[in-house]
């Protein structure tokens, strides 16, 4: 069974490692919920959070109990981590003005939620009748769909955020942060040819790792952009809403075609308001004029009269 490999090292590094991805969703949801900013994106984080509480418990639990815990929450933490991902980038999809943008990222949560319930079903399977050995067909389908959702989740922002109003520190600041998923796949390969050659305490400490590097990566946008914004005292807001300023709910995103519209409607509004400001100062000076012009006809009827 899975917890029968339990030790020492494998309790400090998961113990650490979990804390550190607890700690770090707990700020995440702290801070959107004081900005009023909480949205699906939070709620699949809090999904991750969960589970990852469960995989640092099951350090101590029963191995009976903790061999079916941590089937669930390690496939849990990983896929909800994506999820609360691929939800942060759904909102600039929606405001990019292209329904293809729209289309793909919804297809990419879609099919997230479908691999993530397929190896859910395939690891309960395997664990009710194989004592959670994994054979090669499933540790190489464990492999190409951590591969493909970590790539999505890579390629995706990278396309949309070419078009959007940053600078280039803050452009590179922000997809750096979503490169971050690469990581995974990063753990991905060396966790994979573990399982294929032999179960063991490293092999249980590397699914630890992932479970736990997920979660802290699908928090590196917010947590990143916030202290961009604290240590460098810079307006970078991480958590205004997309519809009051044109930005999603993770960092400001303004589409470059509605800068231009912005601008525009900003110089078509101070030729308005110039236009305004001279119409009524032509009026006061009239209004002056004819105010003169009757003091002086006035004065004019006085001297006649005496004369």
């Amino acid at each position: 069974m899975v917890a029968l490999y339990y030790s020492t090292r494998l309790s400090v590094v998961g113990m650490v490692l979990h804390t550190l991805a607890i700690i770090c969703t707990i700020f995440r949801l702290v801070y959107r919920g004081w900005m009023h900013n909480l949205w699906w994106e939070d709620a699949w984080a809090a999904c991750a959070l969960i589970a990852d509480v469960v995989c640092l418990a099951c350090i101590w639990l029963d191995s009976t109990i903790s061999s079916w815990a941590l089937t669930i929450s390690f496939t849990t933490v990983l896929w909800a981590a994506r999820m609360s991902v691929i939800f942060s980038i759904i909102p600039v999809a929606n405001h990019s003005g292209s329904k293809i943008h729209k289309q793909i990222t919804y297809l990419i949560a879609a099919s997230f939620a479908c691999m993530w319930a397929a190896l859910l079903a395939l690891k309960i399977h395997m664990c009710k009748f194989h004592s959670c050995r994994m054979s090669k067909s499933v540790v190489l389908s464990f492999l190409i769909t951590d591969v493909i959702a970590d790539t999505c989740l890579v390629a995706a922002p990278l396309h949309l955020l070419r078009n959007v109003g940053l600078s280039r520190s803050r452009k590179i600041l922000v997809q750096s942060a979503f490169c971050a998923s690469l990581l995974i796949t990063a753990i991905t390969i060396p966790h994979s040819i573990l399982l294929l050659k032999v179960y063991n305490t490293t092999t249980l400490m590397f699914a630890h790792i992932k479970a736990a590097l997920s979660l802290i990566i699908c928090n590196t946008l917010v947590i990143v952009t916030f202290i961009y914004r604290v240590y460098l005292k810079d307006t970078f807001d991480p958590d205004r809403s997309f519809a009051s300023n044109g930005v999603f709910t993770s960092v400001i995103l303004t589409p470059m075609g509605s800068s231009t519209n912005a601008l525009r409607s900003l110089s078509f509004q101070e030729r308005i308001t110039s236009r305004q400001i001279k119409s009524q100062t032509g009026e006061m000076k009239s209004k002056d004029e004819a105010g003169d012009a009757s003091v002086r006809y006035a004065e004019e009827g006085a001297s006649t009269e005496n004369s």
